[in-house]
């Protein structure tokens, strides 16, 4: 009679982690020689907010980690920046006004309290170890980036023809006239870059590098898929903002810190980074999973026996990986290893884990469109995707953030 096979999660160490006070002793000293850490979350769940606070807080304090290399466009980045800077509500809000008006689960309280925790902790840090952003995300909210671009420019004077392009390029911004922009931002680029010693001079160096990358991401050339934008933009900035000896950190969505190829070849960001120049083999990724967790979601984007009747969200619990939807392979398991309630940390890439031998595997319901499912090789270990894995369980969901009342202040 065959043997019978080994639990995937075999020999996987785990850490209880209270985000009030965590230690994440389960990291050892390869995982912070690493450069770039990521961790990946199901948008719409309170608890990963907590903890990507409480993982940035602790690189921060272990390896130095001090740029947040964030699901944000450029223009996004600088307002928090500006925020983390003056401590104004208004500015923060900014930054959050087009996932409100857009129903996008970014817009959540849970997120904003977080960026106003993180300028809290800035206050107790020396000016080297202060946080900033530095956004990787196609342009997200087209009137801000022309406020943006403004602000860059300030009073100097732009030599023509540029200046005339400059002001079509603001003008169709501030429209959202996202056809005609297309075509204009992209010669505005071109004819930056054609003059580029003349323009960097009468710019600046930096003025100059952040406005070709503003005018770089008003057009997607065709075939340019948004992970390909985001490793495009990572290398830019790895360049002009010399990141070469920074440690980076950042939450994103959980298929964008995968490292290595799901079905059709695709590479997620995280795989394109951890396998190219220069962050090659540099690149660590810690993964959310949940069980018994509440999500908010666009209620436009569920079935309708899903939906909350007349509002913008509703709450469901069918995202979990437990199902209904998707089961992760032996999360049973480790349901079985936790407590209700509890975020556990469990180490992937243990010499002595099943994951550094056996491949992951994710079974999804009847009807869910190929196009929304994850398929791993059995090729190839879990670990070879992620390094780390969180099992989430019974979080509630974030709080969708309302816009001010009329008339009421967002300053502070």
């Amino acid at each position: 009679m065959p043997a019978a096979p080994t639990p995937i999660f075999a020999g996987v160490p785990q850490e209880n982690v209270a985000l009030a006070a965590p230690e994440f002793k389960l990291f050892d000293q390869k995982f912070y020689d690493n450069q770039l850490f990521l961790l990946g979350e199901s948008h719409g769940v309170a608890r990963p907010q907590e903890l990507d606070f409480a993982l940035l807080k602790h690189l921060n304090q272990r390896a130095g980690v001090r740029t947040y290399v964030a699901e944000v466009d450029c223009a996004k980045a600088y307002y928090l920046n500006e925020y983390l800077r003056t401590g104004q509500d208004s500015t923060l809000r900014l930054v959050f006004r087009s996932w409100v008006a857009g129903t996008i689960q970014w817009g959540n309280q849970e997120f904003f309290t977080k960026v106003q925790r993180i300028r809290a902790l800035n206050q107790t840090l020396p000016a080297a170890r202060r946080i900033r952003f530095i956004g990787l995300d196609e342009i997200q909210d087209l009137p801000l980036a022309a406020d943006y671009a403004q602000t860059l420019l300030g009073t100097r004077p732009v030599p023509a023809p540029l200046r005339a392009s400059l002001d079509s390029v603001l003008t169709l911004l501030r429209r959202a006239d996202v056809g005609t922009l297309a075509v204009v931002g992209q010669r505005a680029a071109r004819l930056l870059a054609a003059q580029a010693v003349r323009y960097r001079q009468a710019l600046g160096s930096a003025t100059y590098d952040n406005l070709a990358l503003l005018l770089g991401n008003i057009f997607r050339p065709a075939g340019f898929g948004r992970e390909d934008m985001l490793v495009a933009n990572f290398e830019v900035q790895y360049q002009t903002q010399q990141l070469a000896h920074e440690k980076l950190y950042g939450l994103w969505g959980l298929a964008h810190v995968l490292q290595s190829s799901i079905q059709g070849n695709f590479r997620s960001m995280a795989a394109r980074l951890g396998q190219g120049v220069p962050l090659r083999g540099k690149v660590v990724s810690v993964l959310c999973v949940f069980s018994g967790c509440q999500m908010l979601y666009p209620t436009a984007g569920l079935p309708t026996p899903w939906q909350m009747a007349g509002q913008p969200y509703s709450v469901t619990d069918k995202f979990n990986h437990d199902g209904p939807l998707s089961v992760l392979t032996g999360l049973s398991e480790l349901k079985q290893r936790t407590a209700p309630g509890s975020t556990t940390l469990f180490r992937l890439n243990a010499p002595e884990a099943a994951t550094t031998r056996q491949p992951i595997e994710v079974r999804y319901a009847p009807g869910v469109p190929a196009g929304q499912q994850i398929q791993f090789s059995a090729a190839l270990p879990a670990a070879a995707y992620v390094q780390y894995l969180v099992l989430v369980r019974d979080s509630g969901p974030v709080q969708a953030l309302t816009p001010p009342a009329a008339g009421q202040t967002a300053g502070k």
